[in-house]
């Protein structure tokens, strides 16, 4: 029997309106370059449903403390003409806008992964308030080019099953330990998958070469990228650590009828079956010797 996830997102709701009525809550300090050892990338996506907001979204990503060295956005061919004036003039602040083929929410990332092979990139939704300091934690959250992939917001993976005979079954999704917040979760963990909507920020080489491939993410994850990038980023060896207090979700009252954590439980079931089917259990996946390494020095 089919059921709709019944957790809440306990995400709070503003119009335009407000947004702008609450930036005095979040002053901008002092701007101060980042100090990673190859570019920072901002990326994300965006599709006509939610266009009426966008601009929104990307006034605070331009108000980040942090300087990103780009902040890019990728829109698929057919949806370019039908961008906002409003949006479009913040475009004109700083932002690149790059026209992609239609992998959906995966625009977000794949296309970033191959056009800056060397960069760090920061994934951000695109109907979400980021603060000021959101970028600042995500990058300082990082040790090098070894170290972990740094997220504010995710969830613990569980097992059942007599582990000691063997990798035990991954419990369902909706049976999974929410938006952790514990001591074990800001060290770098193989059993953290983080969430689009905080923000995820990916070193280079930390997620195996097939993340690009479309086919592949097609068939194993196509309305779940969060899960297809976490099972790439096992099999890279690569682990994730939690960075901040817990993330205050703040989004646009017109941008949620899209949101896609209102699909179908089963749905994500089925796509960790067939992924843990064919890739393995992303919990008995070592962690790599060079970021084993990373995180202990």
């Amino acid at each position: 029997m089919n059921r709709l996830l019944p957790r809440s997102m306990t995400t709070r709701l503003w119009s335009e309106e407000q947004y702008r009525r609450n930036l005095k809550d979040w002053p901008l300090g002092d701007r101060r370059p980042h100090r990673l050892p190859s570019e920072l990338i901002v990326s994300l996506t965006s599709y006509p449903a939610r266009y009426a907001t966008l601009h929104l979204t990307l006034r605070s990503l331009l108000r980040q403390e942090t300087v990103p060295d780009r902040i890019v956005l990728w829109i698929a061919g057919n949806d370019i003409a039908a961008l906002p004036k409003q949006t479009r003039d913040v475009l004109e602040q700083g932002i690149e806008l790059r026209t992609v083929t239609d992998a959906r929410s995966y625009k977000k990332l794949i296309f970033a992964l191959q056009e800056f092979p060397e960069a760090y990139i920061a994934t951000a939704d695109d109907d979400v308030f980021y603060r000021p300091d959101w970028l600042t934690l995500l990058a300082e959250g990082q040790g090098g080019p070894h170290d972990a992939i740094t997220c504010h917001r995710a969830h613990r993976l569980k097992e059942r099953g007599l582990k000691e005979r063997g990798p035990g079954e991954i419990v369902p999704y909706h049976d999974w330990e929410w938006d952790v917040q514990d001591d074990r979760a800001r060290q770098p963990s193989v059993d953290l998958m983080p969430t689009g909507i905080g923000g995820i920020l990916y070193p280079p080489g930390s997620l195996h070469p097939d993340a690009v491939r479309q086919d592949l993410f097609e068939r194993y994850a196509p309305s779940a990228d969060d899960l297809w990038f976490y099972w790439c980023a096992r099999r890279a060896g690569t682990p994730y650590r939690k960075v901040g207090e817990r993330f205050d979700q703040t989004a646009w009252w017109s941008s949620q009828k899209e949101r896609l954590y209102n699909h179908n439980q089963q749905e994500n079931d089925l796509q960790i079956a067939a992924l843990t089917k064919d890739f393995g259990n992303p919990l008995r996946m070592p962690v790599s010797a060079s970021r084993e390494a990373a995180s202990m020095g």
